[in-house]
Formats: structure tokens, C-alpha cells, sequence
């Protein structure tokens, strides 16, 4: 299953609002830059490191504080519901359970420190069998390698096994590769979905 919008309740805009706030008049040509310059995906795919992600929004404005970055990218980050954590606990006594998430280190350390505090767990990863994250793997969502790489690691059949993500994309890819799908809409909450089973 996914992380971001899955089990983790995300607010992109506030990440988005925080740097308009940061780049003000500059923020256009940022923004422009940082799609033109692929960083995101490059980030998520570990091709960036911690610090060049960090020195590309220096680059557009040097006096900015590496803590501010982070805190801004970080904003997107929500709250982690309990009882998410509590179905992926019980399912897991049942079944085997995978995390599979796009994500990049800022993010990672900040849900791990969250779910230590929160939840008194070691990291994200501990009620799964095992986690995957694109930024260690190299491959990011929807490229079928990602998915192609778990299936070989864990020597899963693709029809006996259910793939959870908010990202229609993501699920179109996994459908291709014959596993078993729901796409989770806005509107919808992962612990309903498995109640209503």
C-alpha cells in the first residue's frame, strides 16, 4: 500500500503556500525552474542528495536557512489517524504487508520521528513486512520497475495480491502488471474499506 494520502493525510497546497510566502515575486520563476530541472522526481529517485535539494532553493535565494526549507517541505505532512496504524497492525497478523511510497529523505525522518512520538514505533516501516521507498530504490511510481522489483523480491503472485494507492497513475500501472488494485478517492478512508470486507 501507499504512504502519502493512504496513511498519511497530505495538504500539498500548504507546502506550495509556505514557499510563495518564502519566494514572493521570485517564486514563478522557482517553480518554473524546479519543473524544468526535474527536481522532484530527481529527489524521490535518490539521483538529488539531502544537500542539493537544499542548495536549489538557495540558489534562488541564498540567505534561505536550511531549516526553512525543510519546515516548508514538510508542511504538506498531516496528521498519521490511529486507527490506520491499528488496521495495518491487524492485517499484518494476517497477511503480508508492504509499504511501497514515493518518497525522499526530508520526508521519510519526519514521519519516522513522527511515528516514534506518536506511536512509540521505530520508524514507518516497523508494522509491514517490509517497507520500499523510491528515493533507496532508484525508481519511483508509476514506472513498472518499481513494482516489478517488489513482485521478484518477494516472490508475490500478482493476482493474488492487492495494491492500495490515491494516484489513479499508479494504478493503472499496476493493473498492467496484472495485480489487484483499488484506487482510494479523497472521499474514502482506508479503514472503511477494509470494515465494509
Amino acid at each position: 500500500m501507499d504512504l502519502g494520502g493512504v496513511i498519511i493525510n497530505l495538504n500539498p497546497e500548504a507546502t506550495i503556500n509556505s514557499f510563495k510566502r518564502i519566494f514572493n515575486d521570485q517564486f514563478d520563476a522557482m517553480q518554473k525552474d524546479l519543473h524544468q530541472k526535474n527536481v522532484l522526481d530527481k529527489f524521490e529517485t535518490g539521483e538529488l542528495s539531502l544537500d542539493e535539494f537544499i542548495l536549489f532553493f538557495q540558489t534562488h535565494q541564498p540567505t534561505l536557512s536550511s531549516e526553512k526549507i525543510i519546515n516548508s517541505w514538510n508542511s504538506m505532512l498531516l496528521d498519521i489517524p490511529k486507527e490506520r496504524l491499528a488496521l495495518i497492525q491487524n492485517l499484518s497478523k494476517r497477511h503480508r504487508v508492504f509499504l511501497l511510497s514515493n518518497t525522499n529523505p526530508i520526508h521519510l525522518e519526519f514521519i519516522d520521528n513522527y511515528v516514534r512520538l506518536n506511536f512509540e514505533l521505530s520508524s514507518m516501516a516497523t508494522p509491514f513486512e517490509k517497507a520500499y521507498y523510491s528515493h533507496q530504490m532508484g525508481l519511483r511510481k508509476p514506472d513498472p520497475k518499481i513494482f516489478e522489483t517488489i513482485i521478484e523480491d518477494k516472490n508475490l503472485l500478482t493476482d493474488e495480491t492487492l495494491f492500495i494507492d490515491d494516484s489513479e497513475q499508479h494504478i493503472i500501472t499496476a493493473k498492467q502488471l496484472n495485480l489487484k488494485t483499488h484506487h482510494l478517492l479523497e472521499t474514502e478512508n482506508i479503514v472503511d474499506l477494509f470494515n465494509a470486507n
